[in-house]
């Protein structure tokens, strides 16, 4: 979106401005945007705009450029409340990126979508890691309150398809057959997996702690994501290994399925081990056209098949509302 007609202010102009909560949509799209050379995946970095805001020399932190970006985007007008039914369901979600990206800056997120028609409290932020979720403890704190018969939770993304480089072997000459997928998966893989499995354990055991059998525990295992020739978070670490998407898109592909294939296997057997969690494989609802170009995240369309997703396993189990 242009930005042209946003004029140049100081960082401390910037400042009181956000205090007075006066930024119109597209001055935050002029003085904030996305930080490539610090975003991780499942991580988005942000940094103001230098060119529209005088710092007077100075650069802000990623961390301290979220955070004024956050002060921001608290100042913009709520959304409408619900009302009647849908009022009634309360649900509290928990995640890394795909529960929360930063608005304006990237497409909607599936709880952008959700919260349309269900009464969503999210303490999710881009970045949280499994392992940071459990630290932090913030859904004991709001399932404390025993209004919440559904919770959502998404994490371990940075684990599974943050960690191509760690995890797969170099490509042998040559080979271009999807069909060998597998053998370039290191056997650590399923070691890590177990340790994210872990974390989902102490998840459920907080839950079933805080609330007993009242609330539902829903997860899920993300999608296919699709490798692109320089990609931030896949491409360049599957060029690395000599898995160039453009020579061998299938092969490359069929890894990054592999690897998220054995995350979304290690959840369903762990969601039918116990009782009170439901499991959702996103990946049927991912299409080719559903990512956003960054390749890990759902562009609008991919947003709304997986809150369609919740949304859905949400009514299967109403009975618990």
């Amino acid at each position: 979106m242009a930005t042209a007609s946003v004029k140049r202010i100081t960082l401390e102009e910037l400042k009181k401005r956000i205090r007075k909560g006066d930024l119109a949509d597209r001055e935050l799209r002029g003085y904030f945007e996305i930080d490539e050379d610090n975003t991780e995946a499942f991580a988005p970095a942000l940094r103001l705009n230098y060119a529209r805001v005088d710092t007077g020399g100075k650069e802000l932190s990623p961390e301290e450029t979220a955070e004024l970006y956050r002060q921001a985007m608290a100042k913009r007008p709520e959304e409408p409340k619900l009302e009647g039914a849908a009022a009634a369901i309360k649900v509290l979600a928990e995640g890394d990126s795909w529960f929360n990206l930063p608005d304006l800056l990237y497409p909607n997120d599936a709880l952008d979508v959700l919260n349309r028609t269900h009464n969503v409290v999210s303490v999710a932020k881009w970045g949280d890691t499994v392992e940071n979720m459990l630290a932090q403890k913030q859904y004991v704190q709001k399932l404390r309150a025993g209004t919440f018969r559904h919770f959502l939770f998404s994490g371990g993304g940075n684990d599974v398809l943050g960690s191509i480089g760690t995890y797969v072997k170099t490509r042998k000459p040559g080979d271009t057959d999807p069909a060998n997928a597998p053998a370039y998966v290191k056997a650590s893989f399923a070691t890590k997996v177990r340790g994210i499995i872990s974390g989902y354990e102490t998840l459920a055991n907080d839950v079933r702690k805080t609330t007993g059998n009242r609330t539902v525990l829903y997860i899920h295992g993300y999608a296919n994501a699709l490798p692109k020739k320089n990609g931030p978070y896949l491409g360049k670490r599957l060029e690395a290994l000599g898995f160039d998407p453009t020579v061998v898109g299938p092969l490359s592909k069929a890894i990054v399925a592999n690897m998220v294939g054995q995350f979304n296997t290690a959840l369903k057997n762990f969601a039918a081990s116990r009782a009170g969690i439901v499991y959702i494989d996103m990946r049927p609802r991912m299409s080719a056209g559903d990512w956003h170009t960054d390749e890990i995240h759902p562009k609008a369309s991919g947003a709304a098949k997986i809150a369609a997703g919740f949304a859905a396993a949400i009514s299967s189990n109403a009975a618990v509302s």
